[in-house]
């Protein structure tokens, strides 16, 4: 591995990526938490990185240290919010699913908000997302589920 700049770079890259909005994915994680979780995922990868062998700076590639710092990232965040807002904690875990207060156009029920969503497991043994809806026209409730991919 090159010297610190390339560790920093690759910091400042993945939270740019994770920290904005952009093409790809809607940032998962709240503005309110974003400087506190740079500070200790970046001190945690450092930390992680200055444990490297010769062996281990030859081996290791740019897409695992990338790996390893968004799993550090995504594990920091999650401690950082806690249990209690379950919303929250399913943003970070399933980043690039529908959230709350999100627009959904469907065939059968026409325009629609989600107003819910939760977690179950079904009898298949499989996880599944289910999202309560509003429709847009006259408020009816309706559901949707989505498999959760393992």
């Amino acid at each position: 591995m090159k010297p610190t700049r390339k560790k920093y770079k690759l910091v400042e890259a993945a939270c740019a990526f994770w920290f904005n909005d952009n093409d790809r994915v809607r940032s998962p994680f709240p503005k309110s938490i974003q400087r506190q979780l740079k500070d200790k995922t970046q001190a945690r990868y450092l930390d992680w990185v200055r444990n490297f062998d010769g062996t281990d700076r030859e081996e290791v590639d740019d897409e695992e240290l990338a790996g390893v710092f968004e799993s550090f990232l995504f594990a920091e965040a999650l401690e950082l919010v806690g249990e209690e807002d379950t919303d929250l904690l399913l943003t970070i875990h399933y980043p690039f699913l529908p959230r709350i207060g999100d627009a959904v156009e469907d065939d059968d029920q026409g325009a629609s908000r989600i107003v819910d969503r939760k977690l179950e497991q079904k009898d298949d043994d499989k996880l599944y997302m289910i999202i309560s809806l509003s429709t847009v026209e006259s408020g009816a409730a309706w559901q949707s589920e989505i498999l959760i991919p393992t």
